[in-house]
């Protein structure tokens, strides 16, 4: 798929996240996001912090946590690319596991005398050693398409650490919450085929094949016709999101001619006769 296609892609799915999100923060936090400027100068900044801040101390029960996570989370989609690297920037630094308290807790289970004491200072180090951001990253997931949203913002910061080291700690802690949240056992195969998946399921085959580029919507038909298969992996939390994919061509004897299987022109085989 072409760039101008692939921004149109992202684009429809950050507004289709807006829309999701909007109205279970609440009005003030809604107006709240809205107000910021797409490159979050300084004053912006400080009320982003806050706000990250809030969402930590869970005031009000869970319903009022997913509200400010949302709020959080529209305000990220909302801003430019230099406002979401500040953003990414704060929830990186300000956010870190604090020193004081993974050294003071290194100093109790060095000190730790006999099983009992020794487990509770290892529990106490193991939790100072959690940065604080885990909590509110992990909110996300109780949000409608929350994981999906975590998804794109490791792609971003992974395209970002180059140039800011500071983000590397952020990006690890994404990583381990999504290896554990997209274990196999949490995946479901389903069969992929032209006349029963969504407009938007087929879209995102043609941007995201990889190995052989897909050159519209003729080759993907094609590529999905009855002497073919296509299977896929979903999460539950991501259901639209095609995880991992393989297609196949059903032959007569083993292909041994990529070209000859990606040949639109190349006559309909028998799927019966496959072997």
């Amino acid at each position: 798929m072409n760039e101008t296609s692939s921004r149109t892609l992202l684009s429809r799915a950050v507004a289709n996240l807006k829309g999701l999100w909007f109205g279970i923060a609440g009005a003030a936090y809604d107006a709240q996001a809205a107000s910021l400027r797409p490159d979050l100068p300084a004053a912006d900044l400080e009320r982003v912090r806050r706000q990250m801040r809030e969402c930590l101390e869970s005031r009000g029960g869970e319903v009022s946590a997913r509200g400010r996570a949302a709020a959080l989370g529209r305000a990220y989609l909302a801003l430019d690319a230099v406002g979401r690297r500040r953003f990414l920037k704060l929830l990186a630094e300000d956010f870190d596991p604090d020193p004081q308290k993974v050294d003071a807790a290194i100093a109790a289970f060095r000190s730790a005398a006999g099983p009992g004491p020794r487990r509770k200072a290892e529990a106490d180090l193991r939790q100072a050693l959690e940065a604080p951001r885990v909590r509110l990253l992990t909110q996300f997931n109780a949000l409608p398409e929350g994981v999906k949203f975590l998804v794109d913002m490791r792609a971003e910061i992974l395209g970002l650490l180059a140039q800011e080291p500071s983000l590397a700690g952020l990006e690890r802690d994404l990583k381990d919450l999504l290896a554990r949240w997209f274990d196999v056992g949490f995946l479901e195969m389903r069969r992929i085929a032209w006349d029963t998946a969504t407009a938007t399921l087929l879209e995102k085959l043609i941007a995201y094949e990889a190995v052989h580029a897909i050159g519209g919507w003729d080759d993907l038909k094609n590529r999905l016709d009855s002497d073919r298969r296509c299977f896929a992996f979903f999460h539950p939390r991501m259901p639209n999101e095609p995880l991992i994919f393989v297609e196949v061509a059903l032959t007569d004897g083993m292909a041994d001619n990529v070209g000859a299987l990606l040949d639109e022109s190349a006559p309909l085989q028998d799927s019966t006769d496959a072997d």
